[in-house]
């Protein structure tokens, strides 16, 4: 049988002027531990994380009031109000281990507590949009990762003929055989004479050789850029 762990650590220290016995009693039921740090300051941690803490009622005979992980983060919440500012934020790190090494029993997550909000982050759910992005392609709104640049293609001419044609990355463009033509014939032998049929139906002679897109040498993306900025 294996054994789930979930042990939290919570940060930065709290002032111990800002908790009130109330708060003591709540935040512990959630098998939180305060531990001091320097003689005016709680560090907040949990050997074993519970996702549900259970009050003891204030009177006898009264009835125990279950809360939820929520109840907890609205409390910590109120004293980050309460602060004035002198807590802005309080964050929750944990970290889920197994004692087999069951592929379930592994991960982290953090969360992110400020007077106005409360943000949450979690590996599993990090690792399942990465997979799905390397399955299917598509990255989608459900990632922060923008999407990777455009290549840019680059056609290099010196003296009036082609030298070459260059991309920042022709590992993603699809695999293309370039036609190079040069209607300047001028000196050409017979045999070079390429036939070229034209839109209105005529034929024109032209030179020309196939080309692969092969990876530039030079920064592309930084003349592209240039030229964008000239509006070209």
């Amino acid at each position: 049988m294996a054994d789930y762990m979930n042990q939290s650590v919570f940060r930065p220290s709290i002032p111990k002027h800002l908790l009130t016995d109330e708060d003591r009693r709540f935040i512990e039921t959630f098998g939180i531990t305060f531990e001091p740090d320097g003689e005016d300051k709680f560090y907040l941690y949990a050997d074993e994380w519970c996702c549900n803490g259970y009050l003891d009622p204030e009177e006898p005979g009264g009835e125990e009031i279950e809360l939820t992980e929520d109840d907890l983060l609205n409390r910590f919440q109120e004293i980050i109000r309460r602060s004035n500012g002198e807590l802005p934020w309080i964050s929750k790190e944990s970290a889920y281990t197994c004692s087999r090494m069951r592929p379930d029993g592994f991960g982290g997550g953090a969360i992110f507590i400020t007077a106005d909000d409360i943000q949450y982050c979690f590996t599993g759910q990090w690792l399942e949009q990465r997979i799905s992005e390397a399955e299917t392609g598509d990255i989608g709104p459900g990632t922060d990762d923008p999407p990777p640049a455009r290549p840019v293609v680059g056609v290099i001419i010196e003296g009036g003929l082609v030298q070459s044609v260059v991309s920042t990355a022709p590992e993603r463009l699809p695999d293309l055989d370039l036609v190079i033509l040069d209607y300047d014939v001028e000196g050409a032998d017979a045999d070079e004479l390429l036939h070229v049929p034209q839109g209105n139906g005529a034929t024109a002679q032209a030179v020309g050789r196939i080309e692969q897109i092969t990876l530039s040498d030079i920064d592309l993306s930084a003349v592209f850029g240039q030229m964008q900025q000239r509006g070209w």
